[in-house]
């Protein structure tokens, strides 16, 4: 039956997940402006003018509309097409990691609230408190097989990240990890279970290394704090090469290991000392959002495990 042809699936699987990546840029927009995601129909975000049903394919439309609104002639925003590829794309690995069933209905439904979390997250540095709970539930239930390890997963987490926050925010007496961050870097623990989080925290780390490296670079330049910036960027090739031989990408001898380490632990080192220094002197601000990293390791970890 063509129902069950495995080329059929994949393609409505595909289709399914441009519509509902459609979808979520109307949530993640929506949410952010206070507005009902259900009403009133799509229409431009500048000359408010209600959009033709021709005007709303995923993907199409943008194309054929070369990227600006058919009555106004604004561009649109990059972040419509972005986030229906990168859904449709959710849903494809997703099937393929787990065909039709219950699981995979749950890794969807989690991966989804993570970029719909991390395009808000880039937007207006705003996490949804109701979203993140919605998402620490979908995480353990994707873990339904193994939810006591899940839910240990996602306790650690939290206790984790909530502690930093507690010990930063009275050391520094600012806000240095926000509060949403709490919630969705639980679901990560939710999401991988209390075997790998430890793991994945570190690859998120590594995405947010990555992510905050150009702005932070472009800041040091800017008032000249040059120390800190070769710190970090040698703690930041320290640390990616101890990374590479967690996942085997390479395969050192043991005085290298021990040289990558200390490295990494020297270079952590004076980056505490001198981040504490300007972070209490107001010269650097360290918020950036977190969502698109943790985004990424949930996406990372569907790909190992």
């Amino acid at each position: 039956m063509i129902l069950d042809n495995f080329y059929y699936q994949f393609f409505c699987v595909s289709i399914l997940g441009l519509i509902m990546g459609s979808f979520y840029n109307v949530v993640i927009l929506r949410t952010l402006s206070g507005e009902n995601i259900i009403s009133p129909p799509s229409r431009c975000p500048k000359c408010k003018t209600k959009l033709e049903w021709w005007q709303n394919i995923p993907i199409v439309s943008y194309l054929v509309l070369k990227g600006k609104c058919h009555f106004c002639k604004t561009p649109i925003d990059i972040q419509y097409p972005v986030i229906e590829l990168l859904s449709a794309f959710l849903f494809i690995m997703s099937f393929i990691k787990f065909g039709i069933s219950l699981k995979s209905l749950f890794c969807v439904s989690s991966l989804s609230l993570f970029l719909i979390l991390a395009g808000m997250d880039i937007k207006q540095k705003v996490v949804s408190f109701k979203y993140s709970i919605i998402l620490i539930i979908f995480c353990i239930l994707f873990n339904y097989l193994n939810i006591i390890d899940s839910l240990l997963g996602a306790l650690f987490a939290f206790i984790l990240v909530y502690g930093l926050k507690k010990i930063s925010d009275k050391f520094f007496n600012k806000e240095v990890i926000g509060e949403g961050d709490i919630y969705i870097i639980s679901a990560l623990g939710g999401f991988t279970g209390i075997s790998h989080i430890l793991f994945f925290l570190l690859v998120m780390l590594l995405f947010q290394f990555v992510f905050c490296l150009p702005e932070f670079i472009k800041k040091m330049i800017e008032i000249k704090k040059y120390n800190l910036l070769y710190t970090c960027l040698w703690f930041g090739v320290s640390y990616f090469l101890l990374f590479l031989t967690k996942i085997y990408v390479i395969e050192p001898g043991m005085f290298f290991r021990i040289l990558i380490f200390v490295n990494v632990i020297l270079s952590l080192f004076f980056v505490c000392k001198l981040l504490i220094s300007n972070i209490r002197n107001s010269q650097i601000s360290v918020i950036e959002p977190v969502s698109p990293a943790v985004f990424l390791s949930a996406f990372i970890y569907l790909f190992l495990f």
